[in-house]
């Protein structure tokens, strides 16, 4: 009964100092255009298996459901705007399967003390959080043979201060972590139609 409450508690702390936060990443693959078309000869269906897990120093943390479905989601969402691919949820459907894993590395200060340091002076000391974002994708027929793999890796701090607040209306956090997102993404699915791998 305590684990869920401390659990719940500090979820709502870190979306309250979220709001009133400046995010910056390395930026590798900033500004990747969405691929509109993969050049394939024929409409392909491809089913999309993601997954993230948070880790504490690359060991596993408990992850958050709701961003587990956020690379979900946007992994289908990505293939669904392009005009000869989409995105299906039937594995006999699926031409391909893309199997791709994000995982989100924090350091310790970064996880477990910053937000206890901040949090009983409600902001005035500054919170930080700097994150090592590792994506891995792997691309299989209809079969299950891999065709391809690839790996995409940036890094993202945080810095929340209750000063920030005046911040807020120039600057929305949560549009930079979701362009993020998809930015790594749309690098990855780039390569895909680069190489051909979609080919059929």
């Amino acid at each position: 009964m305590i684990k869920p409450f401390y659990k719940n508690l500090t979820l709502m702390i870190l979306g309250i100092l979220t709001i009133n936060c400046l995010n910056f990443r390395s930026g590798e693959y900033e500004g990747t255009p969405i691929v509109k078309n993969f050049g394939t000869s024929k409409k392909l269906a491809v089913k999309v298996n993601a997954t993230y897990q948070g880790t504490v120093n690359g060991e596993p943390d408990d992850p958050h459901e709701f961003l587990k479905q956020k690379w979900q989601n946007e992994s289908a969402k990505l293939l669904n705007e392009s005009e000869d691919v989409y995105s299906t949820r039937s594995q006999t459907e699926a031409d391909y399967t893309f199997d791709i894993k994000a995982t989100e590395d924090r350091g310790y200060f970064s996880a477990k003390v910053s937000l206890w340091l901040s949090l009983p002076t409600l902001g005035i000391l500054p919170y930080y959080a700097g994150s090592h974002i590792t994506m891995n994708v792997v691309v299989k027929d209809k079969k299950g043979k891999v065709i391809a793999e690839m790996k995409r890796e940036e890094k993202r701090t945080e810095v929340g201060q209750i000063l920030l607040l005046f911040v807020m209306p120039f600057a929305d956090p949560v549009a930079k972590v979701d362009a993020q997102r998809r930015d790594l993404l749309s690098s990855v699915f780039a390569e895909i139609k680069e190489k051909g791998y979609l080919k059929k």
